[in-house]
């Protein structure tokens, strides 16, 4: 890649993870709030979901203006809202307010997302999209591991008003680092004179046929991976640990998804997206169900491998979709993140509903057939390989 775009890739990931540090405080503290505030798992569920719901129906309209209006504005500004609402956050003493500020807080994420994955994945090329992608998911993910880290930490030992230490880095990096470092305007890729097709060739009705198991896919792999990032604290709680260790636990596990992200995408720029996409979710399916069903360490260890192997799916579903209408990448980065975020916070918020009915347990012990039940869409979707793509740039 040429240094331009090693900067926006470096700054598009950097300014990932300052944003979504607070992605991973917020289930931390919602957990921690459990028993001060008197939130039901529902409650958890729902407050991430308005979250969830603002940022998926808000990214569609970003994308499209950040393509009209350039990406930097949107960017730099989208981690100084996100940062001032949950540092509002830090300090609410009331439920309805903890929920109007967190629901805020997803504009912030509706215009930090679209331009950061389309600029991602132009700076990548054709050859080497999906890990370029997967390196601007990897900076989210390592933001989120950071934040839930950290946040289990402060929140032991110095209390809810101590989240302003992040507050306050995260503005820092977004001034001084990722101002400079994302362009101006949001870059395409070439225009290629085709229709819009799969990978397979499909057109019509086919095409838009694969397309909604295409979303059924990314339905389910997102309704699993929102649950464990929503209710495995509150489940660690319940078994008896502190916020310190399930904070812990859940920094390895979002640690492991954004290195398998690059590892796995890194595969399919060379043998193709179907394999690869089929066959983590597989897997991961028996790791969740080892998780679920087994006790101490290896329990953990279980969990945490599963999301090395969980990783590549979010990147590839992506960069699949992205694909079908090079023209428009931030408006349909747009749309197919915000599907995914609504669609996992909805799940979520419907699981957290039975949990409050049949134990979180229980409710938990279905996410490793969804992971299965993804991968037969996905499939389905993606019936040929594709990703596998000679060398040019």
């Amino acid at each position: 890649m040429s240094i331009a775009k090693d900067r926006t890739l470096w700054g598009v990931s950097i300014g990932h993870a300052a944003h979504d540090v607070w992605f991973g405080v917020a289930p931390v503290l919602l957990a921690s709030l459990s028993v001060t505030m008197g939130l039901a798992n529902s409650e958890i569920g729902f407050i991430l979901l308005l979250y969830q719901l603002v940022s998926s129906l808000s990214q569609p309209i970003f994308g499209r203006l950040s393509e009209r209006w350039g990406g930097r504005p949107f960017g730099v500004g989208a981690i100084l809202w996100t940062t001032a609402m949950f540092s509002g956050v830090a300090l609410a003493e009331s439920k309805i307010l903890l929920a109007v500020l967190v629901a805020l807080a997803g504009f912030g994420s509706g215009a930090w997302h679209p331009q950061g994955a389309a600029n991602a994945t132009v700076a990548g090329g054709r050859r080497w999209g999906a890990t370029a992608a997967s390196v601007f998911f990897l900076g989210g993910t390592l933001g989120t591991t950071v934040g839930s880290a950290a946040s289990g930490v402060l929140l032991s030992t110095l209390g809810r008003s101590s989240l302003l230490i992040i507050s306050a880095l995260t503005i820092t990096v977004a001034l001084t680092l990722v101002r400079p470092w994302i362009p101006f305007h949001v870059t395409t890729a070439k225009q290629e004179e085709q229709s819009p097709t799969t990978a397979n060739g499909a057109t019509g009705t086919a095409f838009w046929v694969l397309v909604v198991f295409l979303l059924a896919a990314t339905a389910l792999r997102s309704l699993t991976y929102h649950s464990l990032n929503s209710y495995v604290p509150k489940y660690q709680q319940d078994l008896g640990a502190s916020p310190a260790s399930y904070g812990v636990l859940m920094s390895l596990f979002l640690f492991a998804t954004a290195i398998g992200g690059v590892m796995g995408s890194y595969v399919a720029d060379r043998v193709g997206i179907r394999g690869v996409l089929v066959g983590t979710m597989v897997v991961a399916g028996g790791l969740l169900y080892g998780f679920l069903h087994g006790q101490g360490l290896w329990s953990d260890a279980a969990f945490v491998l599963s999301g090395l192997i969980i990783g590549p799916s979010h990147t590839l579903f992506v960069v699949a979709a992205q694909r079908q209408f090079p023209q428009r990448m931030a408006m349909i980065s747009g749309l197919i993140l915000g599907f995914t975020f609504v669609s996992g916070g909805g799940g979520a918020w419907l699981l957290g509903l039975a949990a409050d009915r049949v134990g979180l347990g229980t409710a938990l012990g279905v996410l490793p057939w969804l992971m299965l039940a993804a991968a037969a869409c996905a499939f389905v979707a993606l019936p040929r390989p594709q990703g596998a793509h000679t060398a040019r740039t």
